[in-house]
């Protein structure tokens, strides 16, 4: 009897602590009749055995991990959330998602999950889909080079950003894909572009993410060289001639990869649309309402003009009638646009005062020595400021074709360009989202530039992107409702990755791992 309930303990203890029942009650057993002193041998050889045994076996199984519920189960159900499926403007309410091996299996209101899932409670509360931010750096290339990007993808993901683009490639960056894809550290799918092609690059070389092509053979060689390494686009950026880009474009289509970045001074807007380039930040969009190119050799304040004053003169004269215009070009490339206006808006059109930025939810995680170099950034700039008309008429003309280009049916994506200046990963991407509801989007426009819109400029609506059965369990559960107010978003409850999901308390103590890390 005592070595069958020593059997059934065993059931339920660690493998570990089921072979020493096994063995304790197998020492329990009497033996058949053999002589006396070759049987006081044989226990005294079996109980040493025993014994020895039975302490390593404890030893094992004080080391080995304990298994909680929902690492033990076969999947989880969600149960009572109102569901915002982003495959239109629709609440689904009183809904269980059922989700298998990272997939979402049924959704419904009366599904029984049955007995082999965690149960998770969504107490009323919305979920939708995990955000994209399609314009993501780290901290890695600013400072002192140090590699903190395990630490900055706990805090993109406990913001909610469950993919993210990085434009700016480095093989560091490779190796933070690879890690986060077999499990080792927790954070958003990646997807790293090129280190930037550049023309020229004025800055120190300390830290190589870019690639001077000054020549069509150079860019060519760029080209098959980083799709060869597994980079997923071609970043561009500054001073690239014409000649040059027309190479990286035939270059890149040979290759089968796609082009993203700046649109320079070099190249204009016109030639980028016949590419079908994807264009980051609207550059040279601004520089088609000047009346003609007479007004600073045709440059505004697109891209590094952003910084000089004889760029900032030609605000006054730009034409807000010609914003048609530029629309119908843009929608006719048939191109995505990512507008980072927040960036834009807060650092140079609306500058945020030393109070505000430093209540703001990202401040604390700034490394020290970087946050140094943004004050003294900040102090020239504000010292050196355009006319405040001019602001408030670029921060009107940003807003305004933005506004222009989501009714026209351009797809925008949400990208933060952070982290630049005090825009910090993350909580930025919020910023963004609130920024496009200020310039005239409704709070679901803004929610799919960061959902199902990169989500089909990348090719992967069938898998995310959306709520659906058949799609990954890439989900955010939020407190309130994103809908009544963009806002919202940051009422974040869990993140959900898959097979795995982040309650409150592990996104509180991310942030706070992250903090302690990046904000020394």
């Amino acid at each position: 009897m005592q070595t069958v309930v020593l059997l059934r303990l065993s059931r339920y203890a660690s493998p570990g602590m089921a072979f020493v029942f096994t063995l304790l009650s197998l020492g329990q057993q009497k033996p058949q009749s053999v002589p006396g002193i070759y049987l006081n041998q044989k226990r005294i050889m079996l109980r040493r055995f025993l014994h020895n045994t039975c302490i390593l076996v404890l030893c094992l199984a004080a080391v080995s991990p304990v298994f909680t519920q929902s690492q033990t189960k076969e999947g989880y159900a969600i149960k009572n959330v109102n569901v915002i499926p982003m495959d239109q403007e629709r609440i689904i309410p009183g809904q269980t998602v059922i989700v298998e091996d990272g997939v979402i299996t049924k959704i419904g209101p009366n599904i029984n999950p049955g007995r082999k899932v965690a149960i998770i409670d969504g107490g009323g509360k919305w979920l939708i889909p995990g955000f994209f931010d399609m314009h993501v750096h780290f901290f890695y290339e600013q400072g002192e080079h140090n590699n903190t990007c395990e630490a900055e993808l706990k805090m993109m993901l406990a913001n909610g950003m469950t993919t993210a683009r990085i434009l700016a490639g480095h093989p560091a960056y490779l190796d933070a894909r690879r890690k986060v894809s077999v499990g080792v550290w927790p954070g958003p799918e990646l997807i790293i572009a090129s280190p930037q092609l550049v023309g020229k690059w004025p800055w120190p070389p300390d830290f190589k993410n870019y690639e001077i092509v000054d020549s069509k053979d150079k860019a060519e060689a760029a080209v098959h060289r980083f799709k060869r390494e597994g980079y997923e686009a071609i970043k561009i950026t500054f001073m690239v001639k014409a000649e040059v880009y027309d190479a990286i474009i035939e270059s890149a289509r040979k290759e089968g990869i796609r082009v993203t970045g700046h649109v320079g001074p070099l190249v204009k807007l016109p030639r980028a649309l016949k590419t079908g380039q994807q264009i980051e930040h609207m550059d040279e969009f601004i520089e088609m309402l000047l009346p003609d190119t007479s007004y600073n050799h045709g440059q505004s304040v697109s891209d590094m003009n952003i910084w000089r004053k004889e760029a900032w003169a030609t605000v006054p004269f730009l034409d807000e009638d010609k914003i048609p215009a530029l629309v119908t070009a843009v929608k006719n490339a048939g191109i995505y646009v990512s507008p980072t206006n927040y960036f834009f808006v807060s650092t140079f059109g609306e500058p945020m005062t030393e109070e505000q930025i430093k209540k703001t939810a990202g401040y604390r995680y700034i490394p020290s020595v970087i946050k140094k170099e943004r004050w003294q950034n900040w102090d020239h700039y504000i010292k050196n400021a355009p006319p405040e008309a001019s602001r408030r008429r670029y921060v009107q003309l940003r807003k305004q074709m933005a506004y222009q280009l989501w009714r026209a049916g351009v797809p925008l994506m949400a990208g933060s360009d952070s982290p630049e200046f005090f825009v910090v990963q993350g909580f930025s991407l919020h910023d963004e989202l609130e920024m496009f509801v200020r310039s005239g989007l409704t709070p679901f426009a803004s929610l799919q530039t960061a959902t199902i819109n990169p989500a089909k400029y990348l090719g992967v609506d069938k898998q995310k992107g959306t709520i659906g059965p058949g799609k990954q369990a890439l989900m955010l559960l939020l407190d309130k409702n994103p809908l009544e107010d963009i806002k919202n978003t940051n009422t974040i409850n869990t993140v959900f990755m898959g097979k795995k999901w982040y309650d409150k308390a592990t996104i509180e103590k991310m942030l706070a791992e992250a903090a302690q890390i990046l904000g020394k």
